[in-house]
Protein backbone atom coordinates (compact mmCIF):
# COMPACT_ATOMS: atom_id res chain seq x y z
CA UNK A 1 0.00 0.00 0.00
CA UNK A 2 1.17 3.51 -0.75
CA UNK A 3 0.67 4.94 2.72
CA UNK A 4 2.02 8.41 1.85
CA UNK A 5 -0.54 8.69 -0.93
CA UNK A 6 -3.39 7.54 1.31
CA UNK A 7 -2.34 9.88 4.14
CA UNK A 8 -2.13 12.86 1.79
CA UNK A 9 -5.59 12.09 0.37
CA UNK A 10 -7.11 11.78 3.84
CA UNK A 11 -5.37 14.97 5.02
CA UNK A 12 -6.90 16.75 2.03
CA UNK A 13 -10.31 15.49 3.17
CA UNK A 14 -10.98 13.61 -0.06
CA UNK A 15 -12.50 10.22 -0.69
CA UNK A 16 -10.97 7.94 -3.29
CA UNK A 17 -13.92 8.74 -5.57
CA UNK A 18 -13.48 12.50 -5.19
CA UNK A 19 -9.76 12.41 -5.91
CA UNK A 20 -10.23 10.02 -8.82
CA UNK A 21 -12.79 12.41 -10.33
CA UNK A 22 -10.45 15.40 -9.88
CA UNK A 23 -7.64 13.68 -11.76
CA UNK A 24 -9.79 12.08 -14.45
CA UNK A 25 -9.69 8.45 -13.31
CA UNK A 26 -12.30 5.88 -12.44
CA UNK A 27 -12.43 5.16 -8.71
CA UNK A 28 -11.34 1.56 -9.27
CA UNK A 29 -8.26 2.73 -11.20
CA UNK A 30 -7.31 5.17 -8.46
CA UNK A 31 -7.88 2.53 -5.77
CA UNK A 32 -5.50 0.16 -7.56
CA UNK A 33 -2.86 2.90 -7.63
CA UNK A 34 -3.31 3.73 -3.95
CA UNK A 35 -3.15 0.06 -2.96
CA UNK A 36 0.03 -0.39 -4.99
CA UNK A 37 -1.56 -2.91 -7.38
CA UNK A 38 -0.95 -0.64 -10.38
CA UNK A 39 1.65 2.00 -11.16
CA UNK A 40 0.40 5.31 -12.51
CA UNK A 41 1.79 6.85 -15.65
CA UNK A 42 4.02 9.86 -15.09
CA UNK A 43 1.25 12.22 -16.15
CA UNK A 44 -1.26 10.55 -13.81
CA UNK A 45 1.20 10.68 -10.90
CA UNK A 46 1.73 14.38 -11.56
CA UNK A 47 -2.03 15.05 -11.71
CA UNK A 48 -2.51 13.24 -8.39
CA UNK A 49 0.34 15.20 -6.79
CA UNK A 50 -1.07 18.50 -8.04
CA UNK A 51 -4.57 17.66 -6.80
CA UNK A 52 -3.15 16.88 -3.35
CA UNK A 53 -0.74 19.85 -3.46
CA UNK A 54 2.16 17.52 -2.61
CA UNK A 55 5.45 16.79 -4.40
CA UNK A 56 5.18 13.70 -6.59
CA UNK A 57 8.34 12.25 -5.06
CA UNK A 58 6.74 12.41 -1.61
CA UNK A 59 3.72 10.40 -2.74
CA UNK A 60 5.60 7.82 -4.79
CA UNK A 61 8.99 7.77 -3.01
CA UNK A 62 9.13 3.98 -2.64
CA UNK A 63 8.78 3.51 -6.39
CA UNK A 64 11.41 6.14 -7.13
CA UNK A 65 13.91 4.53 -4.77
CA UNK A 66 13.20 1.07 -6.16
CA UNK A 67 13.66 2.36 -9.71
CA UNK A 68 16.94 4.10 -8.93
CA UNK A 69 18.20 1.09 -6.99
CA UNK A 70 17.40 -1.23 -9.88
CA UNK A 71 19.15 1.07 -12.34
CA UNK A 72 22.21 1.35 -10.11
CA UNK A 73 22.37 -2.42 -9.79
CA UNK A 74 22.31 -2.90 -13.55
CA UNK A 75 25.10 -0.38 -14.03
CA UNK A 76 27.21 -2.02 -11.37
CA UNK A 77 26.75 -5.34 -13.18
CA UNK A 78 27.73 -3.83 -16.53
CA UNK A 79 24.17 -3.52 -17.87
Amino acid sequence: MRTALRKARLKAGLTQSELAHQVGLRRASYTNIEKGHKNPSVSTALRIARALNRPVEELFADELYAFHGARSGRRAMGG
